[in-house]
């Protein structure tokens, strides 16, 4: 049985990693684009994108957390 996402939900999550990789380094012209439409289409507000970021983010702490929890036992 396939699920299928909110369309709002899945442009949100495709904001929040362009708003991801633009803390690691500056975006280029493709990366721009996308997000100047991401940020007009109606549906993807500023609170989606927030709980994007945290959605994309939380695995990525998850194992950097525990990747230290494993060095400091050893």
């Amino acid at each position: 049985m396939s699920r299928k996402l909110d369309p709002c939900w899945q442009k949100a999550r495709v904001a929040a990693r362009i708003v991801v990789k633009s803390r690691k380094r500056p975006l280029n012209a493709r990366d721009k684009r996308l997000a100047a439409w991401l940020a007009a289409q109606p549906g993807v507000t500023n609170r989606l994108i927030e709980q994007g970021v945290a959605y994309v983010v939380a695995p990525v702490r998850l194992i950097h957390h525990e990747w230290i929890d494993k060095r400091l036992a050893s």
